[in-house]
C-alpha cells in the first residue's frame, strides 16, 4: 500500500482525491504544513495555490525522485514546469478515469 500526500486548498477536492486514492487500495494523507512521516510515495498538488506549490517544492527538494502529480485549474507556469518537475500535469476539469490512470502511472514511476 502506497501513501499519497494531497496538497490541495479546497476541502471538497481533497476529499474526492482521497476517495480515489483509497479506492485504488492506497492510503491518503493531507498536508498540514508539518514534515510528513512516513515519506509519501506520490504527491498530488494544486500548484496554482502558492502555499501548495511551495510545500511540493520543499518535498521534492528533500527527495528529488518523488513523483509529483499536478492537478490545476491553470496551465503550468515557468516555475511549475521547470522548478517542480512534475510527473504529470492534469488540467481541471478532468474525469476520474484520467485521475486514476495518472496516479497509478506516477506510483509506478516512483517505484523504479
Amino acid at each position: 500500500m502506497a501513501l499519497f500526500l494531497i496538497i490541495e486548498p479546497d476541502e471538497d477536492i481533497r476529499r474526492l482525491y482521497a476517495a480515489v486514492v483509497r479506492g485504488l487500495g492506497h492510503e491518503a494523507a493531507f498536508f498540514d504544513g508539518l514534515p510528513t512521516t512516513p515519506k509519501p510515495d506520490v504527491v498530488l498538488v494544486e500548484p496554482a495555490d502558492s502555499n501548495s506549490l511551495a510545500a511540493a517544492l520543499r518535498l521534492q527538494h528533500d527527495d528529488p525522485n518523488l513523483p509529483i502529480v499536478c492537478a490545476s485549474v491553470d496551465k503550468p507556469t515557468a516555475e511549475e514546469a521547470h522548478g517542480l518537475r512534475a510527473t504529470t500535469y492534469l488540467l481541471k476539469p478532468f474525469n476520474l478515469g484520467e485521475l486514476t490512470n495518472t496516479l497509478q502511472l506516477a506510483l509506478s514511476q516512483g517505484s523504479n
